[in-house]
This record gives C-alpha cells, sequence and structure tokens, in this order.
C-alpha cells in the first residue's frame, strides 16, 4: 500500500532570488548610513580632541614665555644707566660668538614679511640674589687685579659679573665682562686674575671709577624663544661648571608643538607719563630709548593637528590690539584695531583650526626702578 506524501503548507514556499538581492541592498544601506553616521562622529570627536591639544599647547607656550620675561632684565634692570650698554665679553681672546652685543633685558627679532618673531631674554642667573655693587675708590684702571666695591654680597668665585661706569659715563665707554677668580676676603673687592677664559690680559680694558658698578650676572641666562618646524624652541647659552667651561650655543630645543606664530611688541612710553603709548618691534639703540621701555605685548597661534577634508579657516587670523596706544602695523576693523597675523605661507594652511593666545608682560625688573 502506497501512503501519499503530506503537502506543504501554504506560506512556506521560502524567498525568491529578486526578494533575497532586495534584503541585501537594505542591509547594506543601512549599513552605509551606520557608518556614515560613526564616521562623521569620529571626525567631530578628532576634531575636538585636537582642539583641545591646540588649547594645552597654547596656554603652555603662553604661560612659558611670560615668565621667562618676567625675570628680563634680573639683576641690571635695577640699574637704570647700564640698560643697553654695549656689552664686551671674551672668551680665550676671543669674542664669543653669539653673545649678546648690548646688556638688553629683551630683544624682539623681527620676522620678515610677517614671519613669526623671535624674543631674546637675558637676566642673571643667581640662584640666591643679585644685587648692583658699586665701585668704590679709588676705582679700577687697567690692567688691575681687583674691583673695590662698597659690598660683597652675593661675590662668590666664578661668578660673572659686569662691569660698568653709570655715573657721568665718558663715551664709548662699555660694559665689560669678567669672572671672579676668588670668593671675597677681608678687604670688600672683587678679585680678577689672568687665565685662558673669560679674564684676558689686561681687561677690562678701560678705567671705571667711583660711582660705577659691578652687574653680577653668576651665569647668565640668554634665551632665544622662536618658532622652528611649527613649533615653539628654545635655544640658550650653556657654560659648564662654574662658569670656567667653553661657552657654546647648542642647537635649539623643542619645547611646545603646533605653535606655528609668534608676534611680539615693544610697550613704550614716549611721553613719560608712566603709561604705556605705542606698541612697536623697534629695538631701542641707546639708554634714554630703552629708558622708555615698560613692557612687552605678544601674541602666538597655536594650530590643531587634525587635518580637516574642508577648507576651515578662510582668512589669515587677526589680533585684536584694542585702539587705547598706537600699534604699528594696525589696522581699523570695527570699533577697534588689529594686527593681522599671517598662517598663508604654511601648506594646506586652510584645512587647520587655529587659536590666538595674547598676553601683556610688564618688565617689571625695569619699572620697580624707573
Amino acid at each position: 500500500m502506497w501512503s501519499r506524501r503530506p503537502s506543504a503548507r501554504p506560506g512556506q514556499q521560502g524567498f525568491t532570488l529578486v526578494e533575497l538581492m532586495i534584503g541585501v541592498l537594505i542591509g547594506l544601506l543601512a549599513t552605509l548610513a551606520v557608518t556614515h553616521v560613526l564616521v562623521n562622529s569620529e571626525g567631530q570627536k578628532r576634531s575636538t580632541s585636537s582642539g583641545s591639544d591646540a588649547q594645552v599647547n597654547g596656554a603652555l607656550a603662553l604661560n612659558t614665555l611670560q615668565r621667562q620675561l618676567q625675570s628680563a632684565g634680573y639683576g641690571f634692570g635695577a640699574v637704570p644707566p647700564v640698560v643697553g650698554c654695549t656689552l664686551t665679553a671674551r672668551f680665550a681672546g676671543a669674542a664669543v660668538a653669539g653673545f649678546p652685543a648690548s646688556l638688553a633685558p629683551v630683544t624682539i627679532t623681527d620676522g620678515a614679511s610677517g614671519a613669526p618673531d623671535a624674543i631674546r631674554i637675558l637676566a642673571s642667573g643667581k640662584t640666591s640674589f643679585s644685587i648692583p655693587l658699586r665701585i668704590v675708590a679709588p676705582g679700577y684702571a687697567p690692567p688691575g687685579t681687583a674691583v673695590p666695591v662698597g659690598s660683597v654680597r652675593t661675590i662668590v668665585k666664578g661668578d660673572l659679573v659686569v662691569v660698568a661706569q653709570t655715573v657721568s659715563a665718558p663715551p664709548g665707554v662699555p660694559c665689560e665682562m669678567f669672572r671672579v677668580s676668588d670668593n671675597p676676603g677681608s678687604v670688600p673687592q672683587v678679585a680678577r686674575t689672568d687665565d685662558g677664559g673669560w679674564n684676558n690680559a689686561g681687561s677690562p680694558t678701560a678705567s671705571y671709577g667711583e660711582g660705577g658698578g659691578l652687574i653680577n650676572l653668576g651665569v647668565p641666562i640668554d634665551s632665544t624663544y622662536s618658532v622652528l618646524n611649527n613649533a615653539l624652541v628654545v635655544r640658550s647659552l650653556s657654560i659648564a661648571g662654574d662658569a670656567l667651561g667653553t661657552p657654546s650655543y647648542p642647537a635649539a630645543t623643542e619645547l611646545y608643538p603646533n605653535i606655528v606664530q609668534l608676534q611680539a611688541f615693544y610697550g613704550k612710553d614716549t611721553n613719560a607719563d608712566g603709561s604705556v603709548d605705542t606698541w612697536d618691534n623697534v629695538t631701542p639703540t641707546t639708554n634714554a630709548l630703552w629708558q622708555q621701555v615698560m613692557a612687552v605685548r605678544l601674541a602666538l597661534v597655536a594650530r590643531s593637528p587634525q587635518y580637516e577634508k574642508e577648507e576651515v579657516t578662510p582668512a589669515n587670523v587677526s589680533w585684536d590690539v584694542g585702539s587705547a596706544a598706537t600699534v604699528a602695523g594696525s589696522a581699523t576693523c570695527g570699533t577697534s584695531r588689529c594686527v593681522t597675523i599671517k598662517l598663508d605661507t604654511l601648506p594646506d594652511w586652510k584645512h587647520y583650526r587655529y587659536k590666538v593666545f595674547e598676553t601683556v608682560v610688564p618688565l617689571r625688573n625695569l619699572l620697580w626702578n624707573s
């Protein structure tokens, strides 16, 4: 006897090829939509996190410059007549390559055609304290072996000191540097002995009479901050040991990445009313002009490391400098004045985001004695 095969129930015939293809297409479209959302979300996340990195780098870079500028002129700013004097320093019989040409607390080197500026800071490196010492009678005359002073506080063997004529200075008398040869004894004088280093035979070469002064720089702080390869870098004077070693300026050290611009101005009181009325980047060349300098104003630009597919920065950034004082190179922007900070020399500069950080730093070591 033959058995009958049960017939298939209605609705269980399965999918056709067309239905399967439609299902796959719907799945692909859903996957594409989800992927698009994730990609946009991840892009926004990267932009936000890279923007945070730029904020951190910019804030730290600005804080570093501000802190170092506050120390500018330490040790010699207390003697206004010596600020800006011609500085002579010789080591092993030759001029020290790259050494400051004058006793200037801050030197701004203007970048050509809107390129980043450089800021050089000079100060005493004494870790205790540095005070100017007054030269007393009979003074110093070459080729002397000691400079008589009213006090020898802070002076120790190995310090680098600058001798200056601060009262009725004859024209052309420079500030000269030498090394303290011995710790002070019972007689208040600063000793120097000819050696193969800083104390060349017959130096200091000029006479310095009563009323002149000694500036104790210890191991001097001489640092130049600039922008190199899209980073804030510093290049500093290096002297091994207690100022016995050969002075040199090693290669610059990177401090903070993604810093692409640095612009700076001297703040000057040109009408002697006690407040800044002019901002420019012209370095003073005389002591009288240095007496006008009261502050440094600077701006730096941090860049987000995230490359954006779209152009997100359509134009160079503007630095709002206000209208209370004259600012060199500024132009009217609304009710204020602005300085244009150039970014268009950077590759693909429109595809990055930027943040401007700015501050005004009073040069307190000059102001306290003005």
